[in-house]
């Protein structure tokens, strides 16, 4: 992940700030894009729009960059909204491509970056490619698991996992009760407890 304290001091003098209260729009998808993006409190959710459906990709946390396609497109392909209070940093994007163009270390780290994003996004895609919702959160679970452990920390808020997942809240919620009704696994405040005799079976 490429981390704003890493990049040169001439962008780090070019930051703007944007304050976003809950629900608030960045931008929106179709919009001439004029920046990148880093969250530095808040979290933010890309989002697409079609005639059927509204399609969310990812939520971005502190610390991490967006609208990184921005660069090499003309416009946003897609939209931004402060999932709550959130206060973002933009670099306008003509700035930032003659940065990279000067600078072969600063290159390297972003193609660095953008590797990793697209592995994880590709992750993401395959979870939500699961048509069952019990085996799309076993299968997440079962990748947030250390080896030999039987406890999987739940690091953010279950409204935010639903998300990530590609579930609602209520089926999250729904199938996690199957999941314990069958004794597959009990959840305490902030884990998840596999049962180890079902694991080895």
């Amino acid at each position: 992940m490429l981390m704003i304290n890493e990049l040169p001091p001439v962008l780090r003098r070019a930051l703007t700030y944007h304050n976003l209260s809950k629900n608030q729009l960045l931008f929106q998808q179709g919009e001439p894009a004029q920046a990148i993006f880093w969250v530095e409190s808040g979290r933010i959710k890309l989002l697409s729009f079609t005639d059927q459906q509204i399609i969310t990709h990812y939520l971005v946390n502190v610390g991490e960059s967006f609208a990184e396609a921005s660069l090499y497109f003309e416009t946003y392909a897609c939209t931004a909204i402060a999932e709550q209070p959130s206060r973002i940093m933009a670099i306008p994007k003509q700035m930032f491509l003659e940065t990279l163009r000067q600078s072969p270390s600063l290159s390297e780290q972003y193609l660095a970056h953008l590797t990793h994003r697209f592995a994880t996004v590709k992750r993401l895609l395959e979870l939500r490619s699961i048509r069952s919702a019990r085996e799309r959160l076993l299968h997440y679970l079962y990748q947030q698991r250390q080896p030999g452990q039987l406890t999987v920390p739940l690091t953010q808020p279950l409204k935010t996992l639903a998300i990530e997942l590609g579930l609602s809240p209520e089926v999250l919620s729904r199938t996690f009760a199957q999941l314990e009704s069958e004794e597959v696994l009990s959840r305490k405040k902030g884990s998840v407890l596999f049962n180890e005799a079902w694991l080895r079976s």
